[in-house]
């Protein structure tokens, strides 16, 4: 049965991936949302009620004056222009009247033809009316009101007054680009201060994530503390049981591994007693029998070298290794080193200030790694190269190349791992069990420094271990 890889899902768009991002972006979206419906519920509100009042005050003015005017003319007998120009008005307003089908204005901008032919018709037939219209001078409001005489309404007799409405929609574009500024300060406004806000919300997380981080590296002593903070607490219990129990399962692992490895010492040391004593009447063997004593001499070797890195790893997991750390003058330490290695060990380079760099590290595990780069590229690779000290301005890095073809990028981190070998390259021989470079990168972590693989210049693989490095005092004098 062949396994089809799922498509990869495309890409959301911009969204946040932090949860911090999210809920910032949650309550903008909220905020925005509500101070919309707020803005559009004060522009209607606002809106009508200043429409409201304008057509109040006109239409009581337009009464008004419509009342002075049938006073005026049943007891003075003045003309209909004469009566238009005694009326009082507010500013811009016309006033106009129909007495026996003649129309007289107060203003020849506004005459019978501007006003609506159904509001004459309703306001002629003895209707009060009123309406917007739209002119050339600009909005403006027409309010008609009937006449009447000896008590009674008179058909064809009308006043009507047009009030501008002009500071009306000032007022209504001056709220709206107002409304519509504060609705747009929302945006960010909301955004800085979601932000702010879920700091503090989401500060427990950022503790369970670094008790995480820490536990994850190898930290298993790692736990959360709630800081009197009652949400964390149920959070914080439950995972910092799950640690405990995650720890005391290693610990008691670790301790299984080095007890089985201890144990195994001492039938090792007697096998290996038992070979050497064979070995010793080597020369009396036929053949068959010195090409197996040799075959089994080789294993034992092996044998022993596995027994002590179960021993030094499972010590290393039970946490009873400690870390003596000192000063370290990391260009002598690695020249002793390869001094002790075969003839065929290369020389040592030191780049630039290295050859003074000082280095806090644990002599022995630091001598360790160096040993075990060294048989790495041995076994695996055609044997080490180049082996380099280079010195930054806070940190120095013992480089090692080496003959062999290379780390494929998919093994680079697992073969740091307990009994893994490479694929696909000589690396993947059946020499050694696959400790060796676990316990570099163990012994490195230690000493709170990192290992990496990376490619060589020449083709092969290189390791590169990295330590903090510490400045040599002046002497004094």
């Amino acid at each position: 049965m062949s396994l089809v890889a799922s498509p990869r899902r495309p890409p959301r768009g911009p969204v946040p991936r932090t949860l911090r991002g999210r809920a910032t972006l949650a309550l903008a979206a909220v905020s925005v949302l509500l101070s919309t419906i707020l803005v559009v519920a004060v522009w209607f509100a606002v809106t009508g009620y200043l429409k409201y009042g304008r057509e109040r005050a006109a239409a009581a003015q337009a009464a008004a004056n419509a009342a002075q005017v049938q006073r005026t003319e049943t007891t003075t007998g003045l003309s209909p222009q004469q009566l238009l120009s005694q009326l009082p008005r507010e500013t811009g307003s016309i006033s106009l009247v129909v007495v026996d089908g003649e129309w007289y204005t107060t203003s020849l901008r506004i005459g019978r033809t501007d006003l609506p032919r159904e509001l004459r018709t309703h306001v002629l037939d003895g209707t009060p009316s009123r309406q917007r219209i739209a002119t050339s001078a600009g909005p403006m409001l027409v309010v008609g009101i009937p006449l009447a005489g000896n008590g009674h309404l008179l058909v064809g007799r009308a006043y009507f007054e047009v009030f501008p409405l002009d500071e009306l929609d000032h007022t209504d574009r001056v709220l709206g680009a107002v409304l519509a500024g504060a609705a747009a300060a929302v945006i960010p406004l909301s955004a800085i201060v979601g932000w702010w806000a879920t700091r503090p919300t989401l500060r427990p997380l950022d503790r369970v994530a670094q008790a995480a981080r820490a536990i994850a590296a190898g930290d298993l002593t790692a736990r959360i503390d709630p800081g009197g903070d009652p949400a964390l607490v149920p959070i914080a219990e439950s995972f910092n049981a799950t640690a405990a129990a995650l720890e005391d399962r290693v610990r008691s692992d670790a301790r299984f591994a080095a007890d089985v490895s201890h144990e195994l010492r001492s039938p090792l040391t007697t096998m290996a007693a038992a070979v050497s004593l064979v070995d010793a009447y080597a020369a009396e063997l036929p053949e068959d029998g010195r090409e197996g004593l040799a075959l089994l001499h080789e294993e034992m070797t092996r044998f022993e070298r596995l027994v002590a890195d179960l021993l030094e790893i499972s010590r290393a997991d039970a946490g009873t290794g400690d870390v003596a750390m000192e000063r370290v003058q990391l260009a002598d330490l690695v020249h002793r080193a390869l001094a002790r290695r075969p003839c065929r060990a290369p020389s040592l380079v030191v780049d630039g200030d290295g050859d003074g760099v000082v280095v806090q590290a644990d002599k022995l595990r630091l001598e360790r790694v160096i040993g075990n780069l060294l048989d790495n590229a041995d076994r695996h690779a055609g044997g080490a190269t180049a082996v380099r000290v280079e010195a930054t301005a806070a940190s120095a890095r013992l480089v090692v190349d080496d003959a062999g073809r290379g780390v494929p990028v998919e093994d680079r981190e697992r073969i740091f791992e307990r009994f893994a070998r490479g694929s696909g390259t000589s690396r993947g021989s059946d020499q050694g069990a696959g400790l060796g470079l676990s316990l570099v990168a163990r012994h490195v972590r230690a000493m709170r420094g990192t290992v990496v693989v990376t490619d060589s210049p020449d083709g092969g693989a290189r390791f590169v271990v990295t330590l903090p490095r510490e400045e040599t005092p002046p002497c004094d004098g």
